[in-house]
């Protein structure tokens, strides 16, 4: 329970005429004596230095979360600024909670793992909010027309490989997807493609030791279905894992002989089609490996 935290961003934001990016906040909670700060006198209002108690980081983190649960708005034309919205004010009343997952302070893999996805998708959705602007500027249209900030978080989370992905997210329509699909599938797979995040390391290492997926996912106090999407994005980005060793020939030339029938990489219609005999995981793993093949 952050609550109090957040007041205290929130009544920072407002105290600071709602201006200001994240970052410039976080130096008035903290009591920063950069020079930004004393130019504008924000070393003199009520925030300055309340926030002395908590790092930079966990305020960052704090920030992310109010905004992707849409308690804060930032602009997106130019400079991110932090604008407060309905929801601002019922926090800042304490007419509503705020609760956010963080790691613990002993260092819990798993809170370890939650934070580097969460950073992970918003450097993502960052990209994903400048292609927006870009695509906007081209047609003279505001960015929200393109797609909306909730469609951009879902994108970032979901991270469509393929335009039949893409079509099944919510706010993409059949005018969207021939539209946009293919320049945002592309920044999507073009972000992290040669990239290993921490999370897919201390997957690959385990898996490198020799445990399978089970053991992997006990050690590490996380889902097998997450541990099987951090391995086929390691196969995807060329890493040292065989596919042999996750689905046996026999079942993956079944899904490969679906995914050429269907000719389609969307994973509910592969799914349907195996008549549900073949779960999601193998689906991807299978998926990943021949998009690593097909750009060889």
């Amino acid at each position: 329970d952050w609550t109090l935290e957040a007041m205290k961003f929130l009544s920072c934001v407002a105290r600071c005429r709602q201006r200001f990016g994240i970052s410039h906040i976080i130096d008035v909670l903290r009591g920063s004596k950069a020079k930004k700060i004393l130019k504008y006198g924000h070393d003199k209002l009520s925030t300055y230095g309340i926030g002395k108690e908590r790092t930079a980081d966990e305020w960052k983190l704090l920030g992310r979360s109010l905004l992707h649960q849409g308690l804060v708005d930032e602009t997106t034309d130019g400079f991110p600024v932090l604008k407060l919205n309905d929801l601002s004010w019922e926090v800042m009343k304490k007419q509503r909670s705020v609760t956010i997952s963080v790691p613990r302070k002993t260092v819990s893999i798993s809170g370890v793992d939650r934070s580097q996805r969460a950073i992970d998708a918003e450097l993502l959705l960052y990209k994903l909010r400048a292609l927006r602007k870009q695509i906007a500027d081209e047609r003279s249209v505001a960015p929200y027309t393109i797609f909306a900030d909730s469609t951009l978080r879902l994108m970032a989370q979901m991270r469509p490989q393929s335009l039949e992905e893409f079509g099944e997210l919510s706010g993409v329509g059949d005018y969207k997807l021939e539209q946009y699909g293919e320049r945002f599938v592309s920044a999507i797979c073009e972000y992290g493609r040669d990239t290993v995040s921490s999370t897919q390391k201390q997957t690959l290492d385990l898996y490198q030791q020799g445990f399978g997926v089970k053991e992997i996912a006990k050690h590490r106090s996380l889902k097998a279905s997450t541990i099987r999407s951090h391995l086929a994005e390691l196969i995807e980005k060329k890493q040292p894992v065989e596919i042999d060793d996750l689905v046996p020939q026999e079942r993956r030339q079944v899904i490969e002989a679906a995914i050429a029938t269907l000719g389609s990489q969307a994973l509910k219609p592969i799914y349907e089609y195996l008549q549900e005999t073949y779960d999601y995981g193998e689906i991807k793993l299978v998926l990943a490996w021949k998009r690593s093949r097909s750009v060889e």
